[in-house]
């Protein structure tokens, strides 16, 4: 393993760094002197999407469309419709028609007219 030198740095100043990190810095300086509070941070920028953009987000992460309803306060109609989600209509089943039977006349007439000739 090789070790990295850093210019300034000693095993003591080490230390002393180390002690001023858990207990903060020196309280002997007169309360006139005081150190200077950083400037609070701004809050971190935060982007409000809409609820069709979230009900996408979730439905990409493996979310179940009823589980984004519920979390979006929607129903599961309004969540279909922000995903495209089409149900389909029934339609109702109806008989094939029977298919046509030939005319039982038409059936003897032909048989009778089929005449074995043997001569």
């Amino acid at each position: 393993m090789s070790s990295i030198a850093f210019p300034g740095i000693t095993p003591s100043s080490v230390a002393q760094m180390n002690a001023t990190a858990r207990t903060g810095p020196a309280q002997d300086q007169p309360v006139d002197q005081a150190v200077p509070q950083a400037a609070p941070t701004p809050p971190e920028d935060t982007v409000k999407l809409s609820a069709s953009a979230q009900a996408e987000a979730m439905h990409q992460a493996g979310q179940s469309v009823s589980s984004i309803a519920s979390s979006l306060g929607t129903s599961v109609s309004t969540v279909d419709s922000y995903l495209g989600i089409t149900v389909a209509v029934s339609v109702p089943l109806t008989a094939a028609p029977a298919a046509k039977a030939a005319p039982a006349a038409s059936a003897t007439a032909t048989a009778a007219t089929k005449v074995d000739v043997k001569a």
